[in-house]
């Protein structure tokens, strides 16, 4: 049986078989988008709080937290207003925990497919994000100088690369 020990209005502290777990109030899964378009790879970089710190991620969002709750709507949804990228539509990847000992979080990967810039993408509501377009034969480089730089790589980009060598 789960016990609520708090709750705010993003986030929810559980207990279970004494186990303290968080999740989240509004969504139920979270998405993240592979896109590449003429061997360039198109990542994003933002402030991340938790980690005080810049962030390097595939496009990403919340299912469910506006409204949606198709994974797919969302993944395209957030693809364009990241980075200013439509596409025709996703493919589904995988989906799986995020942190299993902490959060109840899945998050389901996509693959965008044809896609194209439309805007100047950014983000919404001050996400402050910065549009990265990577050569796909520079990407593990670029990825360690930013890295070298202090920049943290979201693990879901290593985890995403395995999915550019599949393919489309």
């Amino acid at each position: 049986m789960k016990k609520t020990l708090f709750e705010s209005k993003r986030l929810r502290v559980l207990e279970r078989d004494d186990w303290q777990f968080v999740e989240r109030t509004s969504a139920t899964e979270a998405v993240a988008v592979i896109a590449e378009v003429d061997g360039r790879v198109i990542l994003t970089e933002q402030e991340r709080k938790p980690v005080d710190a810049r962030v390097i991620d595939w496009p990403a969002g919340l299912v469910g937290d506006e409204g949606t709750k198709d994974p797919a709507k969302t993944a395209k949804k957030e693809l364009e207003e990241e980075t200013g990228y439509t596409c025709e539509s996703v493919e589904f990847l995988a989906k799986g925990p995020s942190s299993p000992g902490i959060v109840s979080e899945l998050v389901s990967f996509y693959r965008a497919k044809n896609a194209r810039k439309n805007g100047e993408g950014g983000g919404v509501g001050g996400e402050d994000i910065t549009v990265h377009e990577i050569p796909r034969d520079e990407l593990e480089s670029w990825l360690a100088k930013k890295a070298d730089d202090g920049v943290l790589i979201d693990l879901k980009v290593w985890g995403g690369l395995y999915f550019l060598t599949k393919s489309t």
